[in-house]
């Protein structure tokens, strides 16, 4: 019954700014909107490139979670009205599974780049000559 669950929610991810280190209140938000929390990368303090709400540092965080479209949109209302959330950005993760895509082989034949590719760009240009010839066969 779990896994049935786990099919009708989407995989997301939340990455946010926040002004305390325990980021507690994001973890709430999660909670509160019915979220299932896959992974959490750890929190570390970064300087902000510019001051948000005067702040001039802040509190950054990932967090993979899983939850239905109508609990994402909940969430972003909830991310933008708390407080302690300087700024907060979901999105929504592409799932791979295992035997539905086939990896493809590399090819020893590499798409041309640099000069080569212009050179083929150019390949179809008629010189001055042979344009000169073109012109005199339509003409005649």
């Amino acid at each position: 019954m779990e896994q049935e669950m786990n099919e009708l929610k989407n995989r997301y991810e939340l990455s946010f700014v926040t002004q305390s280190e325990e980021a507690t209140s994001v973890k709430a938000l999660l909670a509160k909107n019915n979220a299932q929390i896959v992974n959490e990368r750890p929190i570390s303090k970064i300087q902000l490139a510019y001051k948000i709400n005067k702040q001039g540092y802040g509190f950054t965080g990932t967090t993979e979670f899983l939850a239905n479209a109508e609990s994402v949109v909940s969430l972003r209302k909830d991310l933008q009205l708390e407080k302690d959330v300087l700024r907060g950005i979901i999105i929504k993760l592409k799932e791979i599974k295992i035997g539905e895509v086939g990896v493809e082989e590399k090819s020893s034949e590499k798409t041309p780049s640099g000069p080569q590719r212009i050179r083929n760009m150019f390949s179809g240009v008629l010189s001055n000559e042979a344009l000169e010839k073109k012109i005199e066969e339509i003409l005649q």
